[in-house]
This record gives C-alpha cells, structure tokens and sequence, in this order.
C-alpha cells in the first residue's frame, strides 16, 4: 500500500509539473510529498526525477515508470468507482468548477440539497470566468456556458442558453426604447468582455443571424457586473436570461426585442471520459441534471 501511495503522489506531481501543485491537490503537504517520491526511489533504487530550484524533468528511468504508473492510477481509480458504485453510497471530498455568475446564481440550491441527501460527499465549488479550459486532476466536474471548442472531455446539458436585451426602467424613462437590433447602436450599452462572439450581440431574424456592434463604453467582464450596471440604468445589456431572471421578476430590468432573441448553445456539465466515474461524480451529475430539469426554466 505504501508504494502505491507513493505511486500516486509520484504522477501527480509530474502531472502537475511541481511539488507545491502536487501536494495542492492531494491535499498533503510539499514535505511529504516530497519524501513519498523520494521513499519510492529509494525503493526502486533509481532517480525518477532531476530537481531544480525553478522546475523538475523525468529522467529516462522515470518516464517508463510515470507511463506505467499512469496506467496503474487509472486502473485502480476505476476499480476503486466500480466498486463503490455497488458497495456504498457516494462519499468523498468532490470539487465542481463554475462560472461566477451561473454558480453563484444557481449552484447553491442543488448542491445543499445534494448534501443533505449524501452526507458523506463534501463538495468544494470553484468560480472562475475563464471561457473554457481543460479540466485538470483536480475538479471532477465543470460547468461552462456551449459551444465549447472540440475536446475529448464529455459534456450533459443543463439548460439551454438564451441571450436577450434588457435595461432598467429608469433608462427607458430617458430614451425611446429600441424596436429594432439596428437601433442599439444610437444607445448607451454595457458590454459583457468574455462574451464569447466578439464585438458582436448576436440576434436572430428569420432563422439568420443578426450581428450588431454596439457602442459600448464601459465593459465588464463579469456577467453579475453587467447585471448590477443595467439595474442601475446607465443603458443596456444582452445578457442570457438566466442571468436576468430575477432582476425581472422584481421589475429592475425590462426585457427588450423578445421577437429576435437568440438562443446561444447549453449550459454544460463537462467531465473526463472514463468508463467508470466515482460514484460521488456520477450521483452529483445525475442529481444536479435532473434538478435543473424539474426547478429552471428559461
């Protein structure tokens, strides 16, 4: 058991590049990290790794046993998540990657419901607004706003994504309200930065899309920013509807052009293929989809 304890840690911090990353996500610290390495190479009797103040490489002997190693790790997860999918409920320390204004927004609900139904799954839930990146050994799942470029990870719908035009009505009461996408451009605009199309809103018009520049002054690359700047009238916002749910049902933004709505891909739950995920996984994943089906329409 030790060895494969050290086997562990041994491709992990090759995965991750560096002891400080490694003992990071295998929640122990950089010593031991370091001496579980180094207790495997003593028990192997060669150097797995040259060291450096700055970075560490594979020597020629520890590029065969990462390879290996690799293997084994994989195998014995899967073993492992079989196992528990048949012998116990789902336990574990589980972490779910979001973007900020989704998770914030509608995370919170599903997954304390999550707990209380398995109490043995301590979930940890990170929001970052990077547009899409892989999923790394240390998030078991994530969610991301479609289309996502071509990856071999796996992904499930949630809900799908619609984006709309909205602004306070304190604007309004400034302006004459726009009847056409063409008309934004002579209006006052916050634009959202990690929109994934550009410069461009994009609108539909008889099943064609409708691209619009709009003047925008002030950008923000946080969607609940966007959000907070509309409510506050400075103009207006294309924003998908979830984020706009509630600011509408309390009357602090106005839906505007509804006619030319476009629907913008899914909201997506990604995870890596493998032909068995933990238990803990595959529970949270089949618990949140069927949450988001029964609780959130948009």
């Amino acid at each position: 058991m030790a060895v494969l304890d050290a086997l562990r840690v041994f491709v992990e911090v090759v995965k991750a590049g560096s002891f400080t990353a490694a003992s990071r996500r295998l929640g122990i610290s950089k010593s031991m990290a370091s001496k579980r390495v180094a207790s495997l190479e003593d028990e192997l009797g060669v150097n797995l790794l040259h060291r450096s103040t700055r970075s560490l490489h594979l020597t020629e002997a520890g590029q065969i046993y990462y390879e290996h190693g690799l293997r084994i790790r994989e195998e014995l997860d899967a073993a492992e998540a079989q196992v528990q999918s048949v012998t116990a409920r789902p336990r574990g320390q589980l972490k779910v990657s979001a973007q900020v204004s989704f998770g914030f927004m509608y995370l919170a609900e599903p997954t304390t419901a999550f707990m209380r139904r398995y109490p043995d799954v301590a979930v940890e839930i990170l929001l970052e607004d990077q547009r899409f990146e892989p999923i790394d050994d240390a998030v078991d799942l994530a969610i991301r706003m479609g289309p996502l470029p071509p990856s071999s990870l796996v992904s499930r719908p949630l809900c799908k994504v619609v984006y709309g035009l909205y602004a306070a009505p304190e604007y309004l009461a400034r302006v004459t309200a726009p009847v056409h996408p063409q008309d934004i451009r002579d209006h006052d605009t916050i634009f959202y930065g990690n929109y994934d199309l550009g410069a461009h809103w994009r609108f539909s018009l008889n099943g064609q899309p409708l691209d619009i520049e709009p003047n925008s002054r002030l950008v923000i690359n946080n969607l609940l920013g966007v959000v907070e700047a509309a409510k506050a009238g400075f103009g207006l916002a294309y924003l998908p509807t979830f984020a706009a749910r509630s600011p509408v049902a309390e009357g602090q933004l106005v839906p505007l052009l509804q006619p030319y709505w476009n629907e913008h891909g899914s909201m997506l739950v990604l995870f890596r293929s493998r032909k068995y995920l933990p238990d803990k996984t595959r529970t949270y994943l089949d618990f949140i989809t069927d949450w988001f089906r029964e609780n959130l329409v948009l």
